[in-house]
This record gives C-alpha cells, structure tokens and sequence, in this order.
C-alpha cells in the first residue's frame, strides 16, 4: 500500500441490483467479460444472462442478486485493471501462484492503488476478494452460499431505507412503536439515512410510525430476506461450516469491516467476523469518517449505479466521488485516476 494513497475502493451490497448491470463493462473489457463467464462455470447457471437480461423479478431474488451484485463488482474492477494495466496485464482477482505473489489491488500502480478498500453490507464481501483475502471462485461460492442459506433458511421479513432521521432517532421510533423485538436499524448509512431491518408486520408499523413522526421518506427495498437483523444470525453456524473448506489470505490493503468501522486485523478472524456480519448493524456512517480521518479524499464505487456514492456524499461532502458501472463512468474515473497518478 502507498502511504501516500488517499484514496478508497468501495463496493455496494444488496439493492443496488438492476437489469443490464455489468453488461455494457463486458462489451468494452475482456477481463469484464472473463470475470462474468467465471461466474457462470461456478455457479452452473447463466449468471451473466440475468445481470444483462433479467428478468428483474428474478435478478432481485437474494439468491441471485447476492451473486450478481458481487460479479458486476469483480467486473468492474477487472475493466478498471485492464484499462491501466493494459489488456496483457494481470488479472486482479486471479489465483495468485504463490502466497509470495502480489495478488488483487496490490498488483495496480502505487499511484491508483487505493488505501483501503470497503463494502456496504454484501460489498464487504467483493472488499474482501479485492484485497485477495479470497479468490474470486472461493468468494463467489461464500456469496452464493450465504445467500442460498437466507433464502431458505434465514430469517423471514423485509427492509426500508428511512430517509431524514438519524439512528438514534429511528431506534426510539421503533421502541415507542412498540416493536423493538421485530424491528432494528440495520444500517447506520449516514446522517440521515438510515435501513431498518424485521419481521413483515413489524417493518410495515414502523414505517407508518416514521412517516408520522417526520421522517422525509421511507422506501421498502428490493430485497427478500433482512439482513443485518438478529433472527438472521441462525445461519451463522452454517456458514462458518462452509466458510472452514475455504482459504483465507492476509488483506494486502486494510479491508473496512462494517460491524466495527475499522480495518479488519488478519485473516484468521475474518471468518467470525462475517458470521457476526449477518445480524450486527452495518456501521456505515463511521467506516466513511474513520476513511476520511485517514486522509482518504477520493472515493471510487465500483459496480452497477452510485448507491454507495450517495451515501458517502452525505457523510464526506468535499470527497470527489468517482464510480465504474459502465464505459462513460470508467473512462471518466480512468481519467481522473490517472490524472492524479501524473500529478
């Protein structure tokens, strides 16, 4: 990592999901694209079909979208890769050849090299694979894991992002409507931006409890399954089970984990964390202030639309705020990126 760095790789989690993601990145890229037909042979499935033709009813289903939404992520770092490495250059999530050998992120120039690398919510996951702490096999396979265990074994319920409340705000909402038992802040997203977390009946009173206590907007989101809420943790166990056939690697960039807002310490304790991940707050709003207290100043969103960008220019309102979802926004980030590179 350049001590120099200021700037961040972010990636976005579940909701951010939309037809046609990714498929504009494989057009232009070859690694995009190998990225996408990887995917495929893992996953014995068509995944690249959905990202670009839906249909959406069927993309939104977590055990798709999970999957999806990591792929678009890997492919948008590949084009990224690609498009300052060149098309002869390494691929970035690869199976290094040694544990020696540089691996993810590390492989770009100092310059563009981020300082830290960070997920909301599923993106800690593609954080992770990033900074080649898993292989993009292994870290696809978690993901489809995880999300075949919430749809079928997880908890039951909904989500709604609260728009003009802070979360202390939104938890005494939830205690006053009676519904603390059914019903948490999921996200801490920023100032006023909150994700709450729950049963069907419980999210459906809080939100009509929100809209008459003054919240500006509550919108139910495009998820089957609430992360982030404590009935969710009975999938812990399972996962750790799976999560023992797979090889964990030292991050080669610090990897904000989103149920501490600081950088994970090694590799051996990641595991616990992601089990602990599935129904513990994710700590958005303090990931972004511990980055900017680091000096990050650049953040680059990596994956399909700017979901994860709004939420940083809530929170860090003089950061530039850069993003590759498709060739516009890749060439404009290449750009930039490599323009502070010359500088």
């Amino acid at each position: 990592m350049s001590a120099m760095s200021s700037i961040a790789y972010l990636f976005p989690g579940q909701g951010s999901q939309i037809v046609g993601m990714g498929r504009e990145l494989a057009q232009m890229s070859a690694r995009a694209r190998e990225t996408f037909e990887e995917a495929d042979r893992v996953l014995g499935f068509a995944l690249s079909k959905l990202c670009f033709e839906g249909p959406e009813a069927i993309l939104n289903d977590t055990t798709h979208a999970q999957p999806a939404i990591f792929t678009t992520s890997i492919a948008a770092l590949e084009a990224l890769g690609e498009a300052i490495l060149g098309p002869h250059g390494p691929r970035l999530t690869a199976e290094p050849a040694s544990d020696d050998a540089p691996r993810g992120v590390a492989l770009l120039p100092a310059d563009v090299r981020p300082a830290f690398v960070a997920g909301h919510s599923l993106g800690e996951y593609t954080a992770l694979a990033a900074a080649g702490v898993l292989s993009f096999r292994d870290a696809l396979r978690l993901v489809a894991e995880r999300g075949n265990l919430a749809a079928t074994r997880g908890a039951k319920g909904s989500m709604a992002a609260v728009v003009g409340m802070d979360a202390a705000r939104v938890d005494q909402v939830i205690r006053e409507s009676g519904c603390a038992d059914d019903v948490v802040v999921a996200n801490d997203n920023g100032p006023l931006q909150v994700t709450i977390a729950g049963s069907h009946a419980g999210v459906d009173a809080v939100v009509l409890a929100l809209r008459d206590r003054g919240a500006r907007r509550v919108v139910p989101l495009k998820i089957s399954a609430p992360f982030h809420f404590p009935p969710m943790g009975r999938i812990a166990d399972d996962l750790r089970e799976f999560m023992r056939s797979l090889r964990f690697r030292e991050p080669v960039v610090p990897v904000i984990a989103n149920i501490d807002a600081l950088p994970h310490i090694n590799a051996a304790e990641i595991p616990d964390a992601l089990a602990k991940h599935l129904s513990s707050r994710v700590e958005w709003l303090r990931s972004v202030r511990f980055m900017v207290q680091q000096n990050v100043s650049t953040f680059v969103e990596l994956g399909a639309g700017q979901v994860v960008s709004g939420l940083v220019k809530r929170v860090a309102e003089q950061a530039a705020l850069l993003n590759v979802s498709d060739a516009p926004s890749l060439l404009a980030t290449l750009r930039e990126l490599t323009g502070k590179a010359a500088k």
